[in-house]
């Protein structure tokens, strides 16, 4: 398949009818000329630094965006906000270090979501995922990400796969919520070896205080204190943290 009768092709990229496929092209900026009828972009392996609203806006039957291994420090509320029929976003491996709370507000559709492997990613506000209410996978591993609060994923009704390992969690009255929440949703965790979402796996809950030690004032609070214990590798289940709960 050809391009499109009238359509430009960006430089050094490669063009089929709804497809453009920009993959490791030593890009440093976002590439211009991208056939407005695109359904499926990969950008990846490049040295992206910004996604300019305005240009992906055109986009309007984008379905696959494929951003991983760039240079992208930042997501804007308004980056994706005319990409509303995306149903894939993959922005893993960048320099993400802000995620704008309303960044895919637009994006009700979305189904799958990685943000994966961008260390500098310390937070993400409660309504970051707000209006993903489509959203089924989403792939958080290898972050900066030190507590999530339960409450940025009530709206994700149909979540299945969530991955969380590989980040640098604290133990806090917050993420103890959080930690309820996994329990109770049964999401699925497949290949993940340091966190356990299930009620099979964290029955004994490993790092909640030991029976007899402290008790819950009520469901998803602490009491006077949770200590975390150590992550055990060879141990499933386990969800890696520093520090404690103070009473709140």
């Amino acid at each position: 398949m050809g391009l499109v009768s009238g359509s430009k092709c960006p430089p050094s990229c490669q063009c089929q009818a709804e497809e453009v496929i920009c993959t490791g092209t030593q890009l440093t900026e976002y590439p211009p000329d991208i056939p407005l009828n695109t359904r499926r972009l990969f950008l990846n392996n490049n040295s992206i630094t910004y996604l300019p609203a305005m240009n992906l806006g055109l986009l309007s039957d984008l379905v696959y965006l494929d951003c991983r291994d760039n240079l992208i420090s930042e997501v804007m509320d308004y980056t994706f906000i005319g990409v509303f029929r995306l149903l894939y976003l993959d922005l893993s491996s960048n320099n993400l270090s802000w995620v704008s709370p309303y960044s895919f507000s637009m994006l009700s559709n979305l189904v799958q979501l990685n943000i994966s492997n961008n260390p500098h990613l310390l937070a993400l506000n409660k309504y970051t995922f707000a209006n993903t209410s489509s959203l089924r996978h989403l792939d958080l591993r290898n972050t900066g990400l030190q507590t999530l609060d339960h409450s940025a994923f009530q709206n994700l009704l149909t979540l299945q796969t969530l991955y969380l390992s590989g980040n640098p969690w604290k133990c806090n009255c917050s993420f103890l919520d959080f930690t309820i929440y996994l329990i109770v949703t049964h999401l699925n965790h497949p290949g993940e070896d340091v966190l356990g979402v299930g009620e099979d796996v964290l029955a004994s809950d490993p790092w909640v205080p030991e029976k007899g030690s402290h008790k819950m004032s009520r469901p998803g609070r602490c009491g006077s204190v949770v200590e975390c214990r150590p992550m055990h590798q060879e141990i499933t289940g386990l969800i890696p943290c520093q520090g404690t709960c103070p009473g709140c």
